[in-house]
């Protein structure tokens, strides 16, 4: 796996957005008890508003086909978690399981966006190509795309993971 700590510009003063995979409650972000479930949804929201942004993401699995419109997925496989200017990426973050939500850990709080659409990749060692990993073949291409975006951009704290190989 993948720890990637990527930071352009770590100042922040605006708007914080939620995120947490177990979310029960009304599903706007608006606090860790009414969190987005999906990150796409979090990203529809920062990218339509004033900026600064700050999406503060709880510990588990996301995966850039995932939305509260497509739950299961959409197979997607060019799918991406693109980061947007303006707005700041971090995970990490208990979420509201902990006695404080916001408690922010990057080893202890693992917050993983994972291009495994199917979610049924298995780890494979020694191989000379990686192409022909009959479980890898749904995979997104790129994960997390960065293209477009200038030092105003931050994601920090997650473990980015299972994109498709070449």
């Amino acid at each position: 796996m993948l720890l990637a700590v990527i930071t352009f510009n770590a100042s922040f003063a605006g708007r914080t957005i939620y995120v947490d995979d177990d979310a029960v409650g009304a599903n706007d972000g608006s606090s860790w008890v009414d969190a987005y479930k999906y990150l796409q949804d979090a990203l529809i929201d920062a990218g339509s508003v004033d900026k600064p942004v700050e999406v503060r993401v709880a510990q588990g699995i996301y995966r850039p086909d995932r939305s509260a419109s497509e739950p299961n997925g959409t197979g997607d496989r060019t799918a991406t978690f693109q980061l947007i200017n303006g707005v700041t990426l971090k995970g990490g973050y208990a979420g509201p399981t902990d006695a404080d939500p916001n408690a922010r850990d990057i080893e202890k709080y693992e917050t993983i966006l994972s291009g495994d659409l199917a979610g049924n990749d298995i780890d494979i060692k020694g191989l000379t190509s990686l192409r022909n990993v009959p479980t890898w073949s749904e995979n997104s291409y790129h994960v997390v795309t960065g293209s477009e975006t200038d030092s105003s951009t931050v994601i920090d704290g997650f473990i980015i993971t299972s994109g498709r190989p070449c």
